[in-house]
């Protein structure tokens, strides 16, 4: 347990009130809101609907388990082709969406355990960021690139391509030299393409060409590049964002994500019961966290047992990341709270 006080002499009636208050701060907890996702809620998936729940909720899964461990396989694989078999055990909430699809959502602290169970590695939901340019040969002599206004069937399938794997894409702005861009994807220089993903604060770039082959469907060549990683692919528009959600499913899915660790944060500035429920919900909403409690009410705030799933730097990364945090302390996590 670590103490910190940040004035030469803490105030004797605050301290008072906090450990008079701590057993309605242990009751508080349990009203919180759940942890929020920071990217995307990787346990949220809309498939198509034709009137079969059960049929619906086995697609779901299978897209769950795909988007978290990164594997086209992964519901194939016997540790977890239960969950696709039983998928209503599963299931916390479904609604009708538009478009004759239904969107699903999953227990994910209980997907979370199989997966780890299974020995599979694990790609959480802190994700890279990608920059799409698809240049379009239409035929005739019409080519065109997808912007982020577009409001194509084309951009909409990448767009669908890339949720279903949990991939967070941009596109380009109208404002950007669409027409010099078209000329480039299709020219092979990519270097302006890539260097772009700076501007759009993106990790990676994923430039397709698309022609429309006799039949009427696109085929697409996709090259895609993020730090450290390179490759390409032939096949349709959807083949772009799964190309990249395996290569950074690569680099990025790892079996420490099983690992479960409690540490102790120390957070000073809570002087009412308010601030109290704040700086809970801050380390709540924090990706890696898995469960937060009291843990003891210190001179100059209150300390909190964290539950972390993951590497037992993933705490200090996040709170870094969130910013609603000061640090006082880094190494020994105490912070300071500002509401």
């Amino acid at each position: 347990m670590y103490y910190c006080s940040v004035s030469a002499s803490p105030d004797p009636a605050l301290t008072r009130w906090l450990r008079a208050c701590l057993p309605a701060l242990a009751l508080a907890a349990a009203a919180l809101p759940a942890a929020a996702e920071p990217l995307t809620d990787l346990y949220t998936v809309s498939v198509p609907y034709a009137g079969d729940n059960d049929a619906a909720f086995r697609q779901g899964m299978r897209d769950v388990l795909v988007r978290v461990t990164g594997q086209a396989n992964a519901p194939d694989l016997p540790n977890l082709a239960p969950l696709v078999a039983q998928p209503s055990r599963y299931v916390t909430s479904f609604r009708r969406a538009a478009g004759n699809q239904l969107s699903v959502s999953f227990d994910g602290p209980a997907i979370e355990n199989a997966i780890d169970a299974s020995g599979l590695a694990s790609w959480g939901n802190e994700r890279p960021v990608t920059l799409v340019w698809l240049a379009l040969d239409r035929g005739g002599g019409r080519r065109a690139l997808v912007s982020s206004s577009d409001t194509s069937a084309e951009k909409t399938r990448v767009d669908a391509s890339a949720s279903r794997r949990g991939l967070p894409i941009v596109w380009p702005e109208a404002g950007d030299d669409l027409l010099r861009a078209t000329q480039q994807a299709w020219s092979g220089d990519h270097a302006t393409l890539v260097d772009a993903a700076r501007r759009y604060g993106a990790d990676g770039v994923l430039i397709g060409r698309a022609r429309m082959n006799a039949a009427g469907v696109y085929e697409a060549d996709w090259d895609f590049s993020a730090a450290g990683i390179a490759d390409s692919i032939a096949g349709e528009l959807e083949a772009g964002p799964e190309l990249a959600a395996d290569r950074y499913a690569d680099a990025y899915a790892s079996h420490g994500a099983a690992q479960r660790t409690e540490q102790t944060v120390t957070i000073t500035g809570i002087a009412s019961l308010e601030a109290y429920a704040g700086a809970m919900r801050t380390l709540s909403r924090l990706q890696p966290v898995r469960g937060v409690s009291v843990d003891e009410v210190t001179p100059d705030g209150v300390s909190f047992r964290v539950s972390v799933r993951g590497d037992p730097d993933a705490l200090t990364q996040a709170i870094l990341r969130d910013g609603r945090l000061t640090p006082i302390d880094a190494g020994r996590l105490i912070y300071a709270f500002s509401p």
